[in-house]
């Protein structure tokens, strides 16, 4: 097993964000058991979300210890109240000549259910902030993993000697639009990093040609959420000359519309 690539596949950050099936969570804890390495990563992360939660935590509202306390007065219930300290009791009067006790402790259990609903309240509200986090940090998370895979990919492909680098600059109509296509030569595939396009318009798509012997030849259109993705497009031709980028109808066209062309690149 490789220990370095489970590690940097970003399982762990979800598992101590608990954003794991519980099948995964079963396997990060085995592999934890076996590998050193793993629970040493673990132990850093989970480090890492306790500092996190402590410098982001919510103190309570300034007013809640007067609110608790307000809730905590062991006086009479209504009209005059004699207290027997002996007996560590309430005397209330009841209707007239009528009296009740009222134990010490029947207070004291009142007060306390009204500081343990208040309590509980608040922890609730610090849970929910806290869940709110978790899933903000969670998204963090999958955007830096996907943003550093897809520069890895693209290191990748700019140091293979199997892709030839072919640069599409803006034209015209479009000057600051900036395109680059890896042409593999021996199998004809062909990828797109689209670096700078301005967002196509509702029911219209952009749209990859590759011009051989003069003529252009369709590869297919670009996926709509073209930004920070490597996109694979149709196979080329051998004796391509050049790419170029059009903006068509949504779902393309079986011909280019020249006077709709973004970027242009010669192999």
């Amino acid at each position: 097993m490789n220990i370095q690539a489970y590690i940097e596949s970003g399982i762990l950050e979800e598992y101590v964000l608990g954003a794991v099936s519980s099948q995964e969570k079963q396997e990060v804890e085995c592999l934890s058991k076996i590998y050193p390495e793993i629970k040493t990563e673990l132990l850093k992360l989970e480090q890492a979300m306790e500092k996190y939660a402590l410098e982001h935590q919510t103190p309570p509202p300034a007013h809640l210890k007067g609110k608790i306390f307000a809730q905590m007065k062991f006086g009479p219930i209504s009209g005059q109240v004699d207290t027997d300290e002996d007996q560590g009791a309430t005397v209330v009067p009841i209707g007239t000549g009528t009296t009740t006790t009222r134990p010490l402790w029947a207070s004291l259990a009142v007060a306390a259910s009204v500081l343990l609903a208040v309590l509980l309240g608040w922890a609730f509200y610090q849970m929910s902030a806290y869940r709110a986090q978790n899933e903000s940090l969670t998204a963090e998370v999958e955007s830096i993993r996907s943003e550093a895979e897809y520069q890895q990919t693209l290191a990748n492909l700019y140091r293979s000697t199997d892709y030839k680098v072919v640069r599409m600059a803006g034209v015209e109509r479009s000057p600051e639009s900036h395109v680059v296509a890896f042409w593999n030569q021996a199998t004809n595939e062909v990828l797109l990093d689209v670096q700078k396009l301005p967002a196509p318009p509702s029911n219209r798509q952009y749209q990859l040609w590759s011009i051989v012997n003069g003529t252009p030849v369709d590869m297919g259109v670009l996926d709509q959420e073209f930004e920070g993705r490597i996109l694979k497009m149709k196979a080329t031709q051998p004796g391509t000359a050049a790419f170029a980028i059009t903006l068509e109808q949504e779902g393309g066209s079986p011909n280019p519309t020249l006077e709709q062309m973004y970027v242009i690149g010669n192999v």
